[in-house]
């Protein structure tokens, strides 16, 4: 039996229930996170923490608890006896359930929080192998440095990739190269790490910020500039950031290889040099 958070409580997860009004529901009107448990750990959590705090802001939703978060992520490992595992914890925070209306509600209503963790297989020797990506037009708000549960453009977007045998869903706004589906991404350019910088059309992904501060403590020039399409062409490697593929070599972008069509010597080096940070 899975147990869950909800509003203040660990119960059985097939006892929690969400008012058919909840604005998360009718609107999309919410946050969420997602931490990694590494068996013994989470890694970083504090960051997060943060942006997890930093998305409530942005939207005014408030949540007097939050900062309990990382306790709850703990405790909800420790009920669903995954100590010893990989796991995943996901929280979301809506604005509460409220008479359907697209103003906030008038009278403060209280946040509906809901918690869950899960066992997952990491596929190392899979990702290390290199994925396939596709390229597409960037089809989402100009708010994504929220962390908000409205990903429908996501989703389609990653959809098409599954259908097409890739892995993830590369985006291009006005010709230049922002993130991915559910990754940031880098490319390897006359030896130096290309990244779009921090801005309205990234979410600033926590393994992207610890990856860039690993490759420059290695002595690695990380160029935090949006890479124009058509420079695509010229790049040497490639590799997304999330936190469940952590770091991941690009082989191929809309079926035209990247470099020899092989993972290369920066990404396999920046996956080894996360995997010995969170090691530590």
């Amino acid at each position: 039996m899975e147990t869950a958070y909800f509003n203040g409580s660990f119960i059985p997860k097939e006892e929690v229930h969400i008012s058919p009004d909840d604005r998360g529901f009718l609107f999309a009107d919410g946050i969420y996170e997602v931490v990694r448990w590494y068996g013994s750990s989470f890694y970083d959590i504090e960051s997060h923490l943060a942006r997890m705090k930093r998305s409530m802001k942005e939207i005014r939703i408030g949540w007097d608890s939050a900062g309990s978060f990382p306790g709850i992520a703990e405790e909800l490992i420790r009920r669903n006896n995954l100590a010893g595992c990989d796991a995943l914890v996901y929280i979301q925070v809506t604005r509460g359930a409220a008479r359907r209306t697209h103003a906030f509600p008038r009278e403060p209503v209280a946040p509906t929080v809901y918690a869950f963790a899960w066992s997952f297989n990491p596929a190392r020797e899979l990702i290390a192998s290199g994925i396939s990506t596709i390229l597409r037009k960037d089809p989402r708000w100009n708010r994504c440095d929220i962390k908000s549960v409205s990903l429908l453009p996501n989703i389609l977007s990653f959809q098409e990739a599954v259908e097409d045998g890739a892995m993830e869903s590369i985006f291009v706004r006005e010709g230049l190269i922002t993130e991915c589906a559910h990754s940031n991404v880098f490319f390897v350019l006359n030896g130096k790490i290309f990244t779009h910088p921090e801005s309205t059309n990234i979410l600033s992904g926590i393994t992207r910020k610890n990856v860039i501060s690993l490759a420059r403590e290695g002595g690695l020039e990380v160029v935090e500039e949006a890479l124009p399409e058509a420079a695509l062409k010229n790049i040497s490697e490639a590799f997304i950031t999330n936190t469940s593929f952590e770091v991941a070599p690009v082989i191929s972008i809309n079926n035209i290889p990247v470099g020899n069509g092989k993972p290369g010597p920066v990404s396999m080096l920046l996956r080894q040099k996360f995997h010995s940070a969170v090691d530590q």
